[in-house]
């Protein structure tokens, strides 16, 4: 190897070595000589990066939030906070536009608690080559506050009850066609006329809290009866408040 070969390896060497060693700036992504935070508003407000608008809540699971907002055809950075006063600890790295799609921007929040509250900032952001280097540039940000909830623990079970007319004959008879377990929050529970048996609608009445079914003394034709249920699960401050319907069985003998 030539002596004015090595010369100029060297050379770009030393040149690597002083662009690694410079500082860099928090709102820039390249090695060297950074524009000044001047420039960097100066950019920003030339560009009229838009603020997120209608950012809301799209999809929660028991450890996630997602979120969505209007389409603008620019990158954007997503965080989260935990305490209404912290600011946000914004990150370099942001997400571009894909597939030239026009859709909701739409962003995940993963490996979340229930019942914490999160507060989420998105902001509109663009890798901008100024002055020569690719800088990091940003617009205002949207926040929402969102309290996770995990889903409702809450389990039905159904079963047929059977009830002899001859006791009817004499008095009322209550039964327990339904049972709910592990209910999160008050729980209500309603007839639904609609999908009950129409001859027996008015002869029962249902237990608010428990579902059992009361029976009013009287004649019935034999056979088996269809009760619809409706059952409402409050929630609380961990877990999502849940209705169901469920249609149980009387069966008369």
């Amino acid at each position: 190897m030539s002596k004015r070969v090595i010369a100029f390896v060297m050379s770009l060497v030393m040149v690597l070595c002083m662009a690694f060693a410079a500082p860099m700036s928090a709102n820039a992504l390249a090695y060297g000589h950074w524009p000044t935070q001047e420039e960097i508003d100066a950019k920003t407000k030339e560009l009229n990066i838009p603020t997120p608008i209608n950012l809301r809540v799209t999809k929660t699971t028991n450890t996630s939030i997602t979120v969505s907002w209007k389409y603008e055809d620019w990158g954007y950075s997503a965080v989260y906070t935990t305490d209404a006063n912290q600011k946000p600890q914004w990150s370099s790295e942001y997400s571009n536009r894909t597939n030239g799609s026009k859709a909701d921007w739409q962003h995940t929040f993963d490996n979340l608690t229930a019942g914490k509250t999160y507060y989420i900032y998105v902001r509109h952001a663009t890798i901008y080559n100024l002055n020569g280097y690719l800088t990091y540039l940003s617009g205002d940000y949207s926040r929402i506050k969102v309290t996770l909830k995990a889903n409702n623990t809450v389990t039905f079970k159904t079963a047929v009850k059977s009830v002899k007319s001859t006791v009817l004959k004499k008095g009322k008879k209550t039964v327990k066609p339904l049972t709910i377990s592990k209910a999160k929050g008050a729980v209500k529970v309603t007839k639904v006329k609609k999908g009950t048996s129409a001859s027996i609608f008015k002869k029962i009445t249902v237990n608010k809290k428990t579902g059992a079914v009361m029976l009013k003394k009287g004649k019935y034709k034999k056979g088996t009866y269809k009760i619809k249920l409706k059952i409402s699960v409050a929630g609380n401050s961990v877990y999502k408040a849940k209705t169901v319907t469920k249609t149980v069985k009387i069966k008369i003998t």
